[in-house]
């Protein structure tokens, strides 16, 4: 495949019609073949912190949800984190873009606990921080998290999302309510 190289913040960015590749340091985003998130989803262990059921590998779901993202591209793009030897260790979605309103939310998911810690994740919000406001030019991102997720709410606060609200017992974990915390981050260079 060809690539049309470009470059936002001093970040390059490749795109192919819906391709999307976002080259990092110690990783890299971009759109996952089947084959890659069928890997993805091969190494997921569910976080106990974030769900409460344990996660077993099901080809045919797998399948389903790909076919979804797939299905929702335009509005709700998904990548595959993938570390520089290509392995695939998480995703990062851009959820519901509106061009019109110039938001969209983030969300992020890491694999297992392997390569949690790491600055994985951290670098993988940067990277779609940069691409969302250089690149998708949208005003702000909206991201949520849960209250016990310290790790998420510490990538939040390095990079300036400005807490908006809680709303309790949001979360069913079975054994336990969790409260949805829920952030902002604006463009800094749009006046509002």
């Amino acid at each position: 495949m060809s690539y049309k190289a470009r470059k936002a913040g001093g970040i390059p960015y490749f795109k192919e019609e819906s391709m999307i590749r976002i080259e990092g340091d110690k990783i890299y985003l971009k759109t996952c073949t089947r084959e890659e998130y069928h890997e993805h989803y091969k190494s997921y262990v569910a976080d106990p912190i974030m769900d409460p059921d344990t996660y077993i590998y099901d080809k045919e779901k797998v399948d389903k949800k790909y076919d979804s993202i797939i299905e929702k591209e335009s509005w709700y793009p998904r990548v595959g984190i993938f570390l520089r030897n290509g392995r695939i260790i998480g995703e990062l979605s851009f959820k519901r873009i509106d061009y019109e309103k110039s938001r969209c939310e983030l969300g992020l998911a890491i694999a297992n606990n392997d390569y949690k810690g790491l600055g994985y994740g951290t670098e993988a919000v940067k990277l779609a921080i940069d691409y969302v406001f250089n690149t998708l030019k949208l005003k702000c991102i909206y991201a949520d998290t849960m209250g016990s997720n310290k790790r998420m709410k510490s990538i939040f606060d390095k990079f300036g999302f400005e807490f908006i609200n809680r709303e309790e017992h949001f979360y069913d974990m079975h054994d336990r309510w969790e409260d949805k915390l829920n952030y902002i981050l604006r463009n800094p260079e749009v006046l509002y």
